[in-house]
């Protein structure tokens, strides 16, 4: 996990997922001119979306796998791009996925990531950061919860150290920023937790249904109940631990 948690460290070469965040475009354009500012854009903008779209999509990505159901992965990676109002906010999440997943890889090669690549092929979905995101840490044996705060912390650590490259304010001042940041995600998002996923899952299922772009499995119909388990032939997630000496 310490290794895991290198990778996504946004102040190393090797964590070079930043996200695209809007804040150059803020900064071209007058608007983003303090801490002030930043704090305002993070707390009225950046946080409903990182806990009511990707933190939610976390929740539900477990339960996905945990039913080995790579529809329903897929359709909430296709969702978590779709949020996103711009081009270059897709290509961020595309470069930011691919590059976790390599990465990821190389790290822990006795895990099970050709399941997810398969997945993301069969359903032309893109494999968003959150998504991969959440694959690593379901192998790693941690909880939905702990996925869920290390996803919105890395969130928070990209958005402030992008923003002290902008701003350039004090170097001592940027620690207890991002620890009061961290803390304000982390209380809005045990506001919104909600036990279960599922409400989640209708609505974004809801949305989806017409949408051409994925393909619904031969077992779903639109009567179908979606807490009822669909599973796919897998012959499970993990790969053998190399032999030891």
């Amino acid at each position: 996990m310490l290794n895991y948690a290198l990778l996504l460290d946004p102040s190393l070469p090797v964590g070079g997922f930043t996200r695209f965040n809007g804040l150059e475009k803020l900064f071209r354009n007058g608007h983003l001119n303090s801490l002030q500012d930043l704090e305002h854009y993070m707390l009225d903008d950046l946080y409903p979306q990182f806990t009511t779209v990707d933190g939610m999509a976390i929740k539900s990505l477990y339960v996905a796998i945990q039913q080995n159901d790579g529809w329903r992965i897929a359709l909430i990676d296709k969702m978590l791009h779709t949020q996103r109002p711009s081009l270059q906010h897709v290509k961020e999440l595309r470069l930011s996925g691919q590059r976790l997943l390599k990465l990821a890889k190389a790290l822990y090669p006795w895990l099970e990531f050709d399941q997810l690549e398969s997945i993301l092929i069969q359903y032309n979905a893109i494999g968003t950061l959150a998504t991969v995101h959440t694959w690593i840490n379901f192998l790693l044996g941690n909880d939905v919860e702990q996925t869920v705060h290390g996803y919105l912390g890395a969130a928070v650590s990209f958005c402030v150290e992008d923003a002290f490259k902008l701003l350039n304010p004090p170097h001592e001042e940027k620690n207890p920023f991002m620890e009061r940041m961290t803390s304000e995600l982390l209380s809005a998002w045990k506001k919104l937790n909600e036990p279960e996923p599922t409400a989640f899952q209708r609505r974004l299922l809801h949305r989806h249904w017409c949408s051409s772009y994925i393909t619904l499995p031969l077992y779903v119909s639109h009567n179908s109940q979606l807490d009822e388990p669909r599973l796919f032939s897998s012959s499970g997630l993990f790969k053998r631990l190399p032999a030891s000496p």
